[in-house]
């Protein structure tokens, strides 16, 4: 069977779960009769077409280039042979059970702290929307920042899902570029004259992954989603269009999460830097 069939056969089955085939060409935002030719076999969906189709359906690429009687190459290995696939649906149903997060859907600012540039902050725009019983994220970062500049690396389209425990916002998802690495935020709700959470993040900066200090507040009620977009760029801590409680909030966050993350320090350094004790063995 051929990549052509094997991926029509298998969008075509995806398809019949959805109300129609013009609900999904909106939904994935891809060209009707460009899709026709996808359900055909006709031709194949370059790369970010792929992605929008798989995201949309929620299976793999290598799911959707099957071919119907495939079977695995090679038997499971032992240790993973009585792993019960309702044990599975049990999990995410848990992770995903209501009650939603306590947020109010709408348009959310996010202040990165940078680690590696001490003074220097990113805001990001977050929308929040409630998806049925699900309360679900989208947040652009770097949206407007010059290309080739330090915080045009972290340019990100994250998408995902808000989830509340034990006081805890955790927003959980995915990058829609580059890599599609997964993304995690954690904040609560801080003791101040304003409504702020405050938290960590974890980041992928030019240097690897990292964790970093993070506030998020909601956008002023008559903004829109351009304006905010057009806010939502580098700027450093003493910046007079950044709300004094604000810088203040983001700097006790990183204060927290130095002190958190310095018990885990083993202080491990060459041996060459370690002080000499005056014993020899």
């Amino acid at each position: 069977m051929s990549l052509h069939v094997a991926f029509s056969e298998n969008l075509a089955r995806l398809c019949a779960s959805k109300p129609s085939i013009t609900a999904v060409c909106n939904a994935v935002k891809i060209n009707r009769q460009q899709f026709g030719r996808y359900l055909s076999g006709r031709s194949l969906p370059h790369r970010a077409n792929l992605r929008k189709i798989c995201r949309y359906f929620g299976v793999s690429e290598g799911e959707l280039f099957a071919e119907s009687n495939a079977r695995p190459s090679a038997a499971l290995p032992a240790e993973f042979a009585e792993i019960d696939p309702q044990q599975s649906r049990a999990f995410l149903k848990q992770l995903f059970a209501t009650p939603a997060a306590s947020l109010n859907p709408g348009l959310y600012f996010v202040y990165f702290a940078d680690p590696s540039h001490p003074g220097a902050l990113m805001r990001s725009t977050m929308v929040l929307r409630r998806d049925g019983r699900h309360l679900t994220f989208r947040r652009l970062t770097a949206y407007i920042e010059p290309k080739n500049s330090y915080w045009s690396h972290f340019g990100s389209d994250h998408q995902g899902l808000v989830l509340e425990r034990r006081q805890w916002i955790h927003f959980v998802g995915l990058n829609g570029m580059g890599d599609e690495e997964p993304t995690l935020l954690s904040v609560h709700y801080l003791p101040s004259s304003e409504p702020l959470l405050g938290g960590h993040a974890a980041i992928l900066s030019p240097a690897g992954p990292g964790i970093t200090a993070v506030v998020v507040t909601r956008c002023p009620p008559k903004m829109n989603l351009r304006t905010a977009l057009r806010l939502s760029h580098a700027f450093t801590f003493d910046d007079p269009t950044i709300d004094p409680i604000i810088v203040d909030a983001l700097e006790a966050e990183c204060l927290k999460l130095v002190s958190a993350l310095r018990p885990l320090d083993l202080g491990v350094r060459p041996l060459r830097e370690l002080p000499s004790t005056g014993t020899r063995r």
